[in-house]
């Protein structure tokens, strides 16, 4: 009957002073889930922020510098030595051997966290995944109940109101545990709040996030940049996909950013991914009078010439990452022969802001924004602000980036909650 314990404790490392922290569900990758996938995202970012990281799980194996993954295989509800109990469970009738399999899951749960100072447990409070490890994780958690967060995914409470059968397991289920409780969305805050008789503020919400850069298999390279940049809270994002050459116009660029950030009061900012012109001397003096406008118009921090940051020119697969980041194309050429930004634009979804030229014309048609050439900036910065603001993907778009960062949501809040419970 003894559980199995695959892995071995204390091969993680981390900065000096920083706790080790155990991450906890039925199972974790390799098995594909909603669960799962945060939990990978959690271990990832806790590591890169110094901390050693062990997940827990019935099945467990995650590649990933500074984490540890452990498997306890009857964790795991379907594991053969454990469904014939969940099923007798699930009937309302408590086996002869559920005590048994309650005190081997703790005793091999307590082995698996020797030197852990904290424990996220994902699901396990509120979910009849599997009762014997519910069971065994109320026990050790009020044994310690300062080193432990229950991270409330979903609920049974929520679905059944009351429980399966009278007494233990199933009351630990319906009951708040003594555990800092964090659940993900401030709806679900609210509707267990009210099923467990508790105020909300004894709940934290923590939402899950989304790392754009995975999503979108972003390069390394520009991983680094949006980071260095901070390009993820920014309020808009335009692209001007080009050369730093005179004919394209990038100090009326930096001017229709210039009225965007005046007129609606965000941290808007403009990103141009290439290099000055290799075929024209004066092209470095050019990008050096657009340093000194930038300067002038207090821009430093919003208007990103990538040059000065590589080198050399944004590389072409990065450039397609940038526009999976940026909210729209800003193209202020005074002269084009084809326009290929509007094309890209267009298989990225992006809105396009540019100057009357016939090409653009030609390739956009009535699908893009072209302003006359005698138009002031002002008028493209405020087409701009129009669009960003009345548009619904935009918005929700603008929201995502800057609310459910995975990294951002981990660092902001999920940190100080672990510092905060270790103090």
């Amino acid at each position: 009957m003894n559980p199995e314990l695959e892995g071995k404790p204390g091969m993680t490392s981390g900065m000096p002073g920083k706790p080790r922290v155990a991450l906890i569900h039925y199972t974790a990758p390799p098995v594909v889930g909603g669960v799962e996938a945060v939990l990978a995202r959690q271990a990832r970012a806790l590591a890169a922020a110094g901390y050693p990281v062990r997940i827990i799980a019935g099945v467990a194996a995650l590649d990933a510098p500074g984490v540890e993954a452990m498997a306890i295989p009857q964790m795991y509800g379907a594991h053969p030595d454990i469904a014939p109990l969940q099923a007798a469970l699930r009937e309302g009738r408590l086996p002869d051997d559920f005590p048994q399999w309650r005190e081997q899951l703790r005793h091999a749960l307590r082995e698996a966290m020797r030197g852990v100072n904290a424990a996220i447990l994902h699901n396990v409070c509120t979910m009849d995944k599997n009762l014997a490890l519910s069971a065994a994780l109320y026990d050790l958690a009020t044994e310690e109940p300062r080193r432990w967060i229950g991270w409330h995914h979903d609920a049974v409470i929520l679905r059944a109101g009351a429980p399966l059968a009278p007494g233990e397991p199933w009351e630990l289920l319906v009951r708040p545990w003594p555990v800092i409780h964090v659940t993900v969305s401030e709806a679900r805050r609210q509707a267990m709040a009210a099923a467990w008789g508790i105020p909300t503020a004894r709940i934290h919400v923590i939402p899950n996030g989304v790392d754009l850069g995975e999503f979108f298999r972003w390069s390394p390279l520009t991983r680094s940049l949006a980071e260095r940049l901070g390009l993820m809270a920014a309020d808009a994002i335009l692209l001007t996909p080009v050369r730093i050459t005179r004919r394209k116009r990038l100090e009326e660029a930096l001017a229709v950013l210039r009225h965007l950030r005046a007129r609606t009061g965000w941290d808007a900012r403009l990103v141009v991914t290439g290099p000055p012109g290799a075929h024209t001397p004066s092209n470095q003096a050019y990008l050096e009078a657009l340093r000194a406008q930038r300067a002038a118009w207090g821009l430093e921090e919003a208007a990103h010439f990538l040059y000065e940051d590589l080198g050399e020119g944004l590389p072409e697969e990065a450039v397609a990452d940038f526009y999976t980041l940026a909210d729209a194309v800003l193209l202020t050429s005074e002269e084009e022969g084809f326009g290929l930004p509007v094309l890209e634009a267009g298989l990225a979804r992006l809105p396009v802001f540019a100057r009357e030229l016939p090409p653009l014309r030609e390739l956009g048609q009535e699908d893009v924004f072209l302003f006359p050439t005698e138009a002031p900036p002002e008028s493209l910065a405020a087409a701009i602000a129009h669009f960003l603001e009345a548009d619904s993907v935009a918005r929700l778009r603008r929201r995502v980036r800057q609310q459910f960062d995975a990294d951002r949501l981990i660092r902001e809040r999920l940190i100080p909650l672990l510092e905060e419970t270790l103090s």
